[in-house]
């Protein structure tokens, strides 16, 4: 009988050792999936709505596609194409440089940029405007059409100034995909991608001068030479 007992207590053991290591797995596993589902990179059912990795943060700013149109209409710019071909990558060629004096709120410009580039690698872009040339962005990247296998949620925040007269300066102090912070060099160099995307524009554009430039109590204050038409190359 004592040998039946220990036996018995014998195969419990294991059994209870098995179940331990199965629930270590498992345990395991989900904390992957949630790593996986908190970058926003990969869509894992329900796990990745529930993380709220499957769409950009709301930084609370209203768009709507009036304010762009008025926008347009009031500075008197003509974009001869569709919208689809105004995205941050696209070929643009620029003309006709007068003077413009323009102050833009959060709900403004987040109205451009999502007007211009609900077809491009960044979409559902939201910038919420601050002080001292802060301001945070977040939108949907997918960099698969570049050769970068790369798509997710991004956010970042930093400063966005004047760095000559046709250039601008970028310096992102925080940048997060989904829910994980962005390691450093990563950031640096998104910074600096982002930074020479912006700067290729603003060189193609002939007279441009930027006189001040300044991110003020939400609003993204320009006084310089800007132009008028927009035209896309690729049509």
């Amino acid at each position: 009988m004592v040998s039946d007992n220990n036996g018995s207590e014998l195969k419990i053991g294991k059994l209870s050792g098995a179940h331990m290591a199965i629930g270590a797995a498992a345990i395991f596993v989900f904390a992957i999936l949630t790593l996986v589902a908190a970058s926003g990179m990969i869509y894992i059912p329900l796990l990745t709505e529930i993380l709220g990795t499957d769409k950009p943060v709301d930084l609370g700013v209203e768009t709507d596609p009036v304010l762009f149109d008025q926008l347009v209409r009031e500075q008197g710019i003509t974009l001869a194409g569709p919208m689809s071909a105004y995205t941050l990558t696209s070929n643009i060629v620029y003309s006709d440089t007068s003077p413009m004096d323009i102050s833009l709120s959060s709900a403004q410009l987040s109205s451009y940029l999502q007007a211009t580039n609900n077809e491009g690698p960044l979409e559902d872009i939201q910038v919420r405007l601050g002080s001292g040339n802060h301001a945070e962005m977040s939108g949907y990247i997918d960099l698969n059409e570049f050769g970068y296998d790369f798509k997710g949620p991004v956010y970042a925040e930093g400063t966005f100034q004047k760095a000559s007269d046709n250039s601008v300066s970028i310096d992102i102090s925080g940048a997060k995909v989904g829910l994980l912070p962005l390691p450093s060099g990563s950031a640096m160099q998104g910074e600096q991608e982002l930074e020479a995307l912006i700067n290729s524009h603003l060189s193609k554009m002939p007279g441009m001068n930027i006189e001040s430039l300044e991110v003020e109590d939400g609003s993204l204050n320009f006084k310089g030479d800007f132009p008028r038409t927009f035209e896309p190359a690729d049509t």
